[in-house]
């Protein structure tokens, strides 16, 4: 007689093993893109004016790929089946962020933003000629809005449920969120810098690239925490207590 529940705890094994492959691959992205974009400013001399700036310098196709990439790996993202009436859950969530991402690779922020590194043409992509700049540059920075939106969604609502069933689970949830209010504090500040114009004013301190970088390491890292990738991170944080 065929061993059933073998055959069914394999599979859900295997179920596990592709949600922790998803998880530590979204994380992996988080972390990839600043450091990449870090590398290629100490190595030219100058830090890019933010991440999004990268797409008017020879980083293009790094910081488009690795943006599609998490948008690819979020909309496969199917999370936890929702309790009946839950109006938040996994699966809509990432999807909302995979379309945002997608749209802040594909929707460029404005060329003015041009580093004076050697650069790239900054030619138009499709749906930036379709739609113009201005409107572009909008949809980029209201998507970018979004996707982290999202992701504070994530780590304040979605990764936080279920019973807290010891230490550890309580530290996971204590980092998810420190990430979730550091992530929103972050792209407050973005606002307030683009509201008040200090970023144009304090410009050689590349405020919003360092902010854009926090808020994208908080967001790798929880998604590495719920991918079981950094336990040691969560005993230490475990013992705290």
């Amino acid at each position: 007689m065929a061993d059933e529940s073998g055959i069914s705890q394999k599979a859900h094994n295997d179920l596990v093993l592709s949600f922790l492959a998803v998880r530590r691959a979204i994380g992996a992205l988080g972390f990839f893109l600043p450091l990449a974009l870090l590398a290629y400013g100490l190595a030219v001399g100058e830090l890019l004016p933010s991440i999004s700036s990268a797409y008017y310098s020879p980083m293009r196709e790094v910081f488009v790929g690795t943006l599609i990439a998490q948008a690819v790996f979020l909309w496969s993202y199917e999370g936890f089946r929702p309790d009946a009436g839950d109006l938040v859950t996994d699966k809509g969530t990432a999807r909302v962020a995979a379309v945002a991402i997608a749209l802040v690779a594909l929707l460029p922020t404005s060329p003015v933003e041009k580093v004076e590194t050697p650069a790239l043409d900054p030619s138009c992509t499709l749906l930036q000629c379709l739609l113009g700049e201005s409107l572009s540059s909008t949809v980029h920075l209201v998507a970018a809005g979004v996707f982290f939106g999202a992701l504070a969604v994530y780590f304040l609502v979605l990764f936080i449920k279920g019973e807290v069933d010891g230490p550890e689970k309580d530290a996971s949830n204590r980092i998810y969120r420190l990430c979730g209010w550091i992530i929103i504090l972050c792209i407050a500040l973005v606002g307030l810098l683009f509201a008040t114009d200090l970023d144009h004013r304090l410009a050689w301190l590349r405020p919003v690239f360092w902010l854009e970088t926090i808020a994208t390491f908080a967001f790798a890292t929880s998604w590495m925490v719920k991918g079981d990738a950094l336990r040691p991170l969560v005993r230490g944080v475990a013992a705290m207590r």
